[in-house]
């Protein structure tokens, strides 16, 4: 399991401290521009993950996932995330069939006073939003917004064009002061395994803790 403690600072906003635990597997997204360090440092941590030794040589195929992966957590950042992970899984329901799954965190001020004003004005909004299934929940980190939506997009392979469908189920969980929305998404364009994804979410939604300022804890 992977611990993540954030408790960065943003130029234009300070992100609230939280944790939360991702099953293992997830390999955390570089940040800012991306740099051929970057890139091999992520390739490094793709061959440990499918269990090649540290110093493996990053030969084209491993650049090329690295590279995937880091236009996936700059397209996430350019969205407003400040932390980006996935990883690569093999289906529960077919050993041969591999899926990938990204976790994005991002947060947004709220100008609510109490988290039941905050979490009914969330429910109203995304219910509004076409496509869009909306859960309240009680969650350990309080009572939240769970969203699901289903995009369809297409993408040209070759001189092909291929059907896909980009899953998203995300948590909108408001902060102990209700001042800031913390948002867990979990994306995949797996749809033959989106069950299995979206349960695996919710687990990772239960992990998601507050944490002390650090003018409390002074």
């Amino acid at each position: 399991m992977t611990d993540i403690t954030d408790d960065t600072t943003d130029t234009a906003q300070e992100v609230p401290r939280y944790s939360l635990v991702l099953p293992e597997g997830f390999i955390e997204l570089p940040d800012g521009e991306p740099t051929e360090e970057k890139l091999h440092a992520l390739a490094s941590a793709v061959a440990v993950r499918f269990g090649l030794p540290e110093d493996t040589e990053i030969d084209q195929g491993l650049a090329g996932v690295a590279a995937m992966l880091m236009t996936l957590g700059a397209s996430a950042e350019a969205g407003g995330a400040h932390y980006n992970a996935a990883a690569v899984f093999r289906s529960a329901q077919e050993a041969q069939r591999p899926l990938m799954v990204v976790v994005s965190c991002f947060v947004f001020g709220s100008e609510r006073t109490t988290r039941h004003t905050a979490v009914a004005a969330l429910e109203q909004y995304y219910g509004n939003q076409s496509g869009t299934e909306v859960e309240v929940v009680e969650l350990p980190a309080g009572e939240s917004v769970v969203t699901r939506a289903a995009t369809p997009s297409t993408v040209e392979v070759g001189e092909e064009a291929v059907e896909l469908t980009n899953h998203a189920i995300t948590a909108w969980i408001p902060s102990p002061a209700v001042s800031d929305i913390l948002g867990v998404s979990v994306t995949s364009n797996n749809t033959e395994d989106w069950t299995d994804i979206a349960d695996l979410a919710r687990g990772i939604f239960e992990t998601v803790e507050w944490l002390p300022d650090d003018d409390d804890t002074a």
